[in-house]
């Protein structure tokens, strides 16, 4: 996928897929899977997402939408149609995908407006404002309602400018500085800061640049600050690290950057912005979830509904095409002409302050997300492996726990797992402290309201070490779970290298390389966990996970780990140090030495 034509045919072949679907069956949902909201909303979704790519084509080619899709919505507003959409509720995830419908009416009215009758026009207008009298939960939902009210303002309809400044009022609430929000929870910083707030926040500065210019120029500073942190989630090869909710949305993890490319605005040059949505675009092509019966199921790179939330339906994944609004640009659009370019030069390692993160890359094609104090208030379905592992890889993925109950269910890479001997495990989940630096992050967290364990994570290209100072009331069992690796198809002629040893533990499948090495504290050596299929967001294959376990006795107890992951394998001279001293730890490489100051 490299052109505007590409784009075009990728968005056809679904809204095709569509189209027929609805032909035949008459409707696009399928029954083995139901979400939070019911099957009849999500035949709702699964009819509009699809409109982020085909009205953005529409636009660019001076068309209408797909008339069956069209035909559905002119059913769906009709209150006396037994296909008519309905009487929202507070809450309600109707309004998600209203959004879309407004992006529509923004556009070149031959889109979708002017195909519909007077009394049509009224219904559908109808149908739209009930999101003015429906409470929105206050997160990135509020910009549901912005675009609606701007797209009805575009049509005639009068605006409701108590609700609408309501909305932008909870948008700039949540706003954290140096182009950052948080989704609602005010520890929760994923991509829908990029898919959720930056997407709209953009369209609505290029659409209310004139009535609204000095909101639409702060939202462009915002973004352009942002891309400066966010061009750090993504590899040269094209892959974003995958991390927090949502990861069935996909390729709607580079809508940001589409909606620079759509509004013109350039944090980097065009040939770079080009380049990064292009090859994400080609990456997520060649996994097998893309091609999946002609449709985006439930799931990240493959069909997965482990790793799914509760809204998550067979069409919630048509959320990605947010990224193919780039398609709306003309074809004579400079953004059509240029060559894509490389990322620019990165640092090796950036802190980012805002997302309690810290960026490592080793190389241009492996990105390190180290994180202390993320979380979301939410509580959807696995929020702990989404926002609270140690550190989060394109490489590697991570894994989603089965159970809490046995290593191989819990399946905890990047994680110290404890149980009371029971094989029932916690882990990280909320911090109730924590320290960002430029070498290192710091949390305190309880996974018991007795149980202290102040978290040191210290950063070695591709090597990191863990330092734990656990003070605990209760004797427990740790496991110390490093970067998993999938577990190789004998049949295939593959078979992983495994090793387990007194003080350490390595597994490699000859393209990942993954060990663990006790620097201190850990008693009961080096063992490889194999878990259950179906656990790592990134492959279906079993997982080979290298751990170090330790006894927790009551006191205080100091565990401390190096870890590697790459894609080659590790030179145990470059294994990092650690000393003890009386107000810190001291901890090096090679010839690099840091001092870290105990926290607290």
């Amino acid at each position: 996928m490299q052109t505007k034509n590409d784009v075009n045919k990728f968005i056809q072949s679904y809204v095709k897929h569509v189209e027929d679907k609805l032909h035949n069956e008459n409707q696009l949902i399928f029954d083995y899977t139901d979400t939070a909201y019911g099957k009849g909303i999500t035949e709702i979704e699964s009819i509009l997402r699809p409109l982020w790519g085909e009205a953005s084509l529409a636009h660019s080619e001076n068309r209408p939408i797909n008339k069956t899709i069209l035909n559905k919505i002119i059913d769906g507003i009709d209150p006396l149609s037994t296909k008519y959409w309905g009487v929202l509720s507070d809450r309600d995830q109707r309004a998600v995908e209203m959004a879309v419908i407004g992006y529509a009416l923004l556009l070149n009215e031959i889109v979708l407006w002017d195909n519909l009758t007077i009394k049509q026009q009224e219904q559908l207008v109808d149908w739209l404002l009930q999101i003015n009298h429906i409470e929105l939960p206050n997160n990135n939902w509020h910009f549901f309602r912005i675009i609606v009210n701007i797209g009805l303002e575009k049509v005639g309809v009068s605006l409701n400018i108590e609700k609408q400044n309501e909305s932008l009022q909870v948008i700039e609430s949540l706003y954290l500085g140096n182009g950052w929000y948080s989704d609602g929870s005010p520890n929760q910083m994923d991509y829908y800061v990029s898919f959720g707030f930056h997407f709209f926040s953009l369209l609505y500065a290029y659409f209310m640049k004139e009535k609204d210019a000095k909101r639409s120029e702060a939202y462009k500073e915002r973004a352009l600050i942002f891309a400066k942190d966010f061009i750090y989630w993504f590899s040269s090869k094209g892959d974003a690290v995958p991390f927090g909710r949502s990861m069935t949305y996909k390729f709607a993890q580079s809508a940001f950057w589409s909606a620079l490319a759509f509004c013109d605005i350039k944090p980097f040059r065009t040939e770079v912005i080009k380049g990064i949505i292009f090859r994400n675009l080609r990456w997520w092509r060649k996994q097998p979830i893309i091609e999946y019966n002609n449709f985006l199921p439930i799931g990240y790179t493959y069909p997965n509904l482990i790793m799914a939330e509760g809204y998550n339906s067979p069409g919630s994944s048509f959320w990605a095409f947010k990224t193919l609004i780039i398609t709306a640009l003309s074809k004579d659009h400079t953004f059509w002409k240029v060559n894509e370019e490389p990322l620019p030069l990165l640092n090796e390692r950036k802190l980012l302050k805002e997302a309690r993160m810290l960026s490592v890359r080793p190389e241009s094609d492996q990105v390190y997300l180290y994180t202390s104090g993320q979380y979301s208030k939410s509580e959807h379905l696995h929020n702990a492996e989404k926002y609270a592992k140690f550190v989060y890889s394109n490489l590697f993925g991570f894994n989603i726990a089965h159970s809490n109950y046995l290593r191989s269910q819990v399946a905890g890479d990047s994680m110290l797992s404890l149980s009371e001997y029971d094989d029932l495990f916690r882990f990280r989940r909320e911090c109730a402290q924590i320290s960002l630096h430029e070498s290192y992050l710091f949390s305190e967290w309880y996974p018991w309201h007795d149980v202290q364990i102040r978290t040191y994570l210290i950063p070695f290209n591709n090597w990191h070490i863990r330092i734990h100072e656990i003070n605990s009331t209760r004797e427990l069992q740790a496991i110390e779970g490093a970067f998993s690796i999938p577990k190789p198809d004998v049949l295939k002629g593959a078979n992983a290298e495994i090793h387990e040893e007194e003080n350490s533990s390595y597994v490699s499948d000859g393209n990942l390389y993954s060990t663990i090495t006790n620097l201190h504290g850990y008693d009961n050596g080096g063992k490889v966990i194999t878990t259950e299929p179906n656990t790592n967001i990134l492959t279906s294959n079993p997982i080979l996970l290298p751990s170090l376990e330790a006894n927790i006795v009551q006191g205080n107890n100091l565990l401390v780990s190096a870890i590697y992951g790459g894609t080659q394998p590790p030179v145990l001279e470059n294994v990092p140090r650690f000393f003890k001293e009386r107000h810190g730890f001291r901890v090096g490489q090679g010839e690099s030495e840091t001092f870290v100051q105990r926290e607290g």
